[in-house]
């Protein structure tokens, strides 16, 4: 409750001050055109990659094993920044589009074929792979609704979600040690990855399932060995909760808490 007070008191804060500098112009626009503050959780999921490839390989003291996907695990990460809203005057429909920073990423994990050669038995070796990235995330959406969407915000959206990666990273861990190695990757990664998105949002609440179908890893990319470590990697899923708070006084009529803010802040007077 007291994380939730602190975000909603940041949104007030910006608010007002934006009230502030836009005047009647923007009270008379905001029923239309507002920005949302928008901070929340991904939840991501393991990669398409196929059960197996000829370049799932694992290096070992007896040399390098084959492998197979045994399947994904799930990864968090987070995302914060600021949308705009462009509401139709219909008031059942809008175009969203801004800014976010966003932490994403996926972790699959594999297991070593049977070996002979070397007495190695399936599943003896079992690995974890993670990709993770670091970017700019601009969401460009169409939402629509039933009923007033800006009076009760209660609305789907979808559309896409393009990505510009700052910085990609990939780590391994193996059940047979404590050690983890990783690295930041500067061949091999994708600068832009795009997402298509679907979700809903209700009051401040914002839940969405995207698809990442531009990957931050570039699966065409090949190895000093003429490998393809990524090949495969298409796509995965991810879904994203989130609170997407309106910085206009819909926020403060609906929420007592932020109402006391906007009055302390402007000294008990009302706007």
């Amino acid at each position: 409750m007291k994380k939730l007070s602190v975000i909603i008191f940041l949104s007030v804060l910006f608010n007002s001050v934006v009230m502030a500098q836009g005047g009647d112009f923007l009270e008379d626009k905001t029923e239309y055109r507002y920005a949302n503050f928008v901070i929340g959780l991904n939840h991501c999921f393991g990669s398409s990659i196929g059960g197996k490839s000829d370049n799932l390989l694992i290096h070992t003291g007896y040399g390098d094993l084959k492998q197979e996907k045994k399947g994904f695990a799930y990864t968090p990460g987070f995302q914060v920044g600021v949308v705009y809203n462009f509401d139709l005057k219909n008031n059942k429909t809008g175009i969203v589009f801004g800014g976010k920073i966003v932490d994403y990423g996926f972790k699959n994990k594999y297991k070593c074929l049977e070996n002979s050669n070397y007495n190695v038995a399936a599943g003896d070796y079992v690995t974890t792979e993670t990709f993770r990235s670091i970017g700019l995330q601009i969401p460009i959406l169409f939402k629509f609704g039933t009923s007033d969407i800006y009076r009760e915000m209660s609305y789907a959206y979808f559309g896409v979600q393009p990505t510009l990666n700052f910085m990609v990273a990939k780590s391994h861990k193996g059940n047979w040690t404590d050690d983890k190695y990783g690295e930041k990757l500067s061949d091999g990664k994708s600068m832009l990855s795009v997402a298509a998105t679907f979700g809903y949002n209700y009051d401040i609440w914002s839940f969405s399932l995207s698809y990442m179908f531009m990957e931050f890893v570039d699966s065409k990319f090949e190895d000093s060995n003429g490998k393809k470590p990524y090949n495969g990697i298409k796509g995965h899923i991810y879904l994203c909760t989130s609170l997407n708070i309106p910085m206009t006084r819909w926020t403060t009529i609906h929420n007592w808490t932020a109402e006391k803010i906007r009055r302390k802040l402007h000294n008990g007077k009302s706007l």
